[in-house]
């Protein structure tokens, strides 16, 4: 699980793709954008967008609807959450980013499902009336078979 601080507190964004929310460590989010320009990188495979520049910086976008098997569209409410990956910034577009929580460790519990295709997933929090899936980005992007292909693109654009 990720850090927790002294009170038991995991601190997270909370974005939604489809109907479903999820929260990723604030620790691994660097920002979150509107929407922007997106240049798109032919032969690259359907869940990466393309590339844009965030403050200066080329960026590799992947749709994280895509990589979740969620079909929806960008809407005005649609988001860049960037996030840094062993010194990269990669983009995710998500259809929300609605809150910045404290969640009790309390209320996280693993969902026991024996498939290595969850293995992104940190644990479920129920909170209140919500289930929000913790989500580790690195294992979730680390099987993903381009992202060092990735890599090198932003490497060969800078």
């Amino acid at each position: 699980m990720e850090s927790f601080d002294h009170q038991n507190m995991l601190k997270v964004v909370v974005f939604k793709i489809g109907n479903e929310e999820y929260g990723l460590s604030i620790d691994q989010v660097v920002s979150i954008e509107r929407m922007q320009q997106i240049t798109t990188v032919p032969k690259t495979p359907d869940y990466v967008r393309g590339i844009t520049t965030i403050r200066g910086l080329v960026t590799p976008v992947v749709d994280l609807r895509k990589v979740m098997n969620v079909d929806t569209h960008d809407s005005e409410y649609s988001r860049l959450i960037i996030v840094k990956i062993e010194e990269q910034s990669i983009g995710l577009v998500v259809d929300s980013a609605t809150d910045v929580l404290d969640i009790p460790s309390e209320t996280i519990q693993q969902p026991n499902l024996s498939t290595s295709d969850t293995d992104y997933l940190l644990g479920v929090s129920k909170l209140n009336n919500r289930l929000i899936l913790l989500v580790h980005t690195e294992f979730l992007l680390k099987n993903l078979s381009s992202i060092q292909e990735i890599k090198e693109l932003v490497t060969n654009h800078e």
